[in-house]
């Protein structure tokens, strides 16, 4: 526990500055991104992971057509904490990508991060398939399915295959990039008892050059989940 709490600090520290190399090899241009954001509230899918401020850093190896990362989130009062990881291949907008959600609970949990036990393991891995267009309004689809680990049905004790289906497009007015979405629990599942939008809203991201060398990432939501009759307004800045 000790340790781990230590690995945190420490990614936490050197994100906060925002870090983006490039070098270059025979494969082309490899792209090392360390950042972090600062949330208001961590939301997810349509649903409130926790009801205080996060850090969230990201440590990200991206290479032409493929990445692999690090993403993890920390509440200010330790109660919330997630560590995923994930790949992700591309090629002529369309993306397949495996994520592995680790979800303890709190900072001090004692679950074990290499545990992937049915019944007992807090890790859940969820497939993505995403197409995202290249024209004039970008359109974006995601679908995910939550494939083995911690998305257990109680009754049966087999996997849920919990499904989230989204609709995205953006376009820029300004220099704000706003992005509508809807989202889709598709049955019976994790995300609720029965098909229904759980997650639609719109975000708005910009720059603004507060600090010399580099611009401040900000970004406000705008979420509402109508399965479960809540309204969200989430902000956060990016360094």
């Amino acid at each position: 526990m000790r340790a781990r709490f230590s690995i945190s600090f420490i990614f936490l520290s050197v994100s906060l500055f925002g870090i983006e190399t490039n070098n270059i090899d025979s494969l082309g241009t490899t792209k090392l991104i360390l950042k972090s954001d600062f949330m208001s509230q961590h939301l997810w899918r349509g649903y409130a992971m926790c009801d205080v401020p996060t850090v969230e850093p990201t440590l990200e190896l991206s290479n032409k057509n493929y990445k692999a990362g690090i993403w993890s989130a920390l509440s200010i009062d330790g109660k919330y904490f997630e560590f995923d990881t994930y790949v992700k291949i591309s090629y002529l907008g369309f993306s397949l990508a495996v994520y592995d959600y680790y979800c303890p609970g709190s900072i001090s949990s004692k679950q074990s991060f290499f545990s992937y036990k049915k019944n007992t393991t807090k890790h859940t891995l969820d497939l993505h398939i995403e197409y995202e267009s290249k024209s004039a309004i970008p359109v974006r689809v995601i679908l995910a399915t939550m494939f083995y680990g911690d998305d257990i049905s109680l009754n049966t004790n087999k996997n849920n295959y919990s499904t989230y289906l989204e609709l995205a497009c953006s376009s820029p007015i300004d220099k704000i990039n706003l992005e509508y979405f809807l989202g889709f629990n598709l049955f019976k599942s994790y995300y609720g008892n029965k098909p229904s939008i759980i997650n639609a809203g719109i975000k708005s991201a910009s720059k603004i050059n507060i600090l010399k060398k580099k611009p401040v990432n900000m970004q406000a939501s705008i979420v509402t989940n109508p399965l479960i009759n809540r309204v969200y307004l989430v902000f956060g800045f990016g360094l």
